[in-house]
């Protein structure tokens, strides 16, 4: 085997196990550390380092409680990697119809809310 197979099976295989690592990450981490911004009924949470090694998907919280929206940064300072490609996509008509909350949504999910029908 060359050493350009080596390269490319040992690239892949390292690409594979951080993605699930990663993935991992958010599902565990982000259930356990954080700020829990939105009232979703659940213990998911707001992590900011998990959010920066995450290209924004530490944002947890937030995709709990607007599951249909393409950005999970909400906030300008929640950085959001995965939203500013999307936004970059749009612009250049590669991506249609993106979703995102709005005030009155954000406002039923906040726990000031009374709206007990969220």
């Amino acid at each position: 085997m060359s050493i350009t197979n080596n390269l490319t099976v040992g690239t892949k295989g390292v690409r594979t196990t951080w993605g699930y690592h990663v993935k991992f990450l958010v599902n565990s981490a982000c259930h356990i550390w954080g700020n829990q911004v939105w009232n979703t009924g659940d213990l998911s949470k707001n992590n900011w380092w998990v959010a920066l090694i995450t290209f924004g998907e530490g944002w947890h919280n937030n995709h709990h409680a607007f599951e249909y929206s393409a950005r999970h940064g909400l906030e300008w300072w929640q950085i959001d990697i995965c939203w500013y490609m999307m936004v970059f996509l749009e612009s250049i008509g590669l991506a249609t119809n993106v979703k995102l909350p709005t005030e009155g949504n954000k406002l039923k999910r906040s726990f000031a809310s009374t709206n007990k029908f969220k």
